[in-house]
């Protein structure tokens, strides 16, 4: 039952910050150095879940909203990872350890290309109800106006919550089944992906998205300096 339970709560977090993402608040509590850890405290597993959600931050660090744009879902990617991994100790007999996250990456980023193509098709469907708002003003009809906001945001909620909770359940059910069987040399692969490659790939997505030299300089400086403050609290970077 606790099991049906947790994933009700993932399903509740995940329609909310959802709707953060595009839809309501705005709030960039859906990004996912903010919503990964949020995860985490809500399922108690905190520490894993902080350096989770800043690699995946530094990952996603170009999917920005603008315009016409629809790049892949950083919230339904960062979502699905970060559920699968706090959620696999509570109905298996694993831990959060290095290869465990790195698996869920490996399952769960793809996820955030099916959450593009989930807001593509939301933006089809607003525009029936650009439609539909259209004509209840002109019939002066406030009540029918009143509603299509309501029915934009149910749909937003309501697809976020249940991608995301298929997502992650799909991702921890193909990590349950793969890391066990991982040879040793499997499992330091994996651990060197998820300390090492992964971050590198981060720093260069995010890198690559700043124009100024200036910028790239002092986002160097800023990660050297929380990476001496902070790094005994990331897995691998010390002995």
């Amino acid at each position: 039952m606790s099991g049906a339970l947790d994933f009700a709560l993932l399903a509740l977090l995940a329609g909310l910050f959802g709707l953060d993402r595009r839809a309501a608040f705005q709030l960039m509590l859906s990004q996912p150095i903010v919503a990964v850890p949020a995860l985490g405290l809500a399922f108690g597993a905190l520490e894993p879940a902080l350096w989770l959600g800043c690699l995946l931050q530094l990952l996603w660090m170009s999917a920005v909203l603008h315009g016409a744009s629809t790049p892949p879902n950083e919230t339904v990617g960062a979502m699905v990872i970060a559920g699968a991994a706090v959620l696999l100790p509570r109905v298996t007999d694993l831990p959060i350890d290095d290869s465990v996250m790195a698996l869920a990456v490996v399952f769960g980023a793809p996820w955030a290309l099916v959450g593009k193509a989930a807001d593509q098709h939301l933006d089809r469907a607003n525009l029936a109800l650009a439609a539909r708002a259209d004509a209840a003003a002109q019939a002066a009809d406030l009540r029918a106006l009143a509603r299509v906001p309501v029915v934009g945001a149910l749909r937003v909620f309501a697809l976020h919550a249940v991608l995301i909770t298929v997502g992650a359940a799909l991702t921890l059910g193909l990590t349950a089944l793969v890391r066990p069987a991982l040879s040793l040399v499997g499992v330091t692969a994996l651990t060197a992906f998820i300390t090492y490659a992964l971050p590198a790939l981060g720093l260069a997505v995010a890198l690559a998205a700043v124009r100024r030299r200036r910028g790239v300089a002092l986002g160097g400086l800023i990660f050297l300096g929380v990476l001496l403050a902070l790094g005994h609290g990331a897995p691998g970077l010390v002995g």
